[in-house]
């Protein structure tokens, strides 16, 4: 077939049989509480396995943090996953690509800000709620998109210089 281009791309399905043979809750995964458990309180889970709160990640960042998090919890050391917020970055024909969180809301409440420069190739996004920031998209550079996940991870209120944040030489900092 010729082409210019072809992405292919990997989906996860978890198997979820050993599971199933255990007689544990599964679903699209193995169901777990907020403390990584499974039904049998005694069984936590990690990773690409489990489904939390209807959810099944298949990211790196949230394997981590659930690792983490379910650690805590063999230890005794109560602690609760709230979830991760979904995060990629790729780079595709030598153009950085990045987004995380909610890109393309279809409520209202939600502020969308964007800057484009067309002669360097640059897009960025942001979806902003009630003063925090929600989501984003960055295509063409990765230069600030760290800073804006840290305010998302954070819940950081960007109010005061959201009119601003896009410009290549914001400083951050003063958030």
């Amino acid at each position: 077939i010729e082409t210019d281009i072809a992405l292919v791309a990997a989906g996860i399905r978890t198997n979820v049989q050993i599971a199933k043979e255990a007689g544990l809750e599964t679903d699209r995964g193995l169901v777990v509480n907020d403390l990584l458990q499974s039904s049998d309180p005694k069984i936590f889970a990690a990773g690409d396995v489990l489904q939390h709160r209807g959810i099944v990640y298949g990211i790196i960042p949230a394997s981590f943090n659930q690792a983490r998090i379910a650690a805590y919890n063999i230890l005794g050391q109560k602690k609760a996953y709230e979830g991760t917020i979904f995060s990629n970055t790729l780079k595709v024909v030598g153009i950085d690509v990045a987004s995380i969180g909610l890109v393309h809301p279809e409520e209202d409440g939600f502020e969308e800000i964007r800057k484009e420069k067309k002669k360097e190739g640059v897009y960025k996004k942001l979806v902003i709620q009630n003063g925090i920031i929600v989501g984003a998209i960055w295509m063409g550079t990765k230069e600030g998109f760290n800073e804006v996940n840290r305010l998302i991870s954070y819940k950081i209120n960007v109010e005061r210089g959201k009119d601003s944040l896009l410009e290549d030489d914001f400083d951050f900092s003063i958030i």
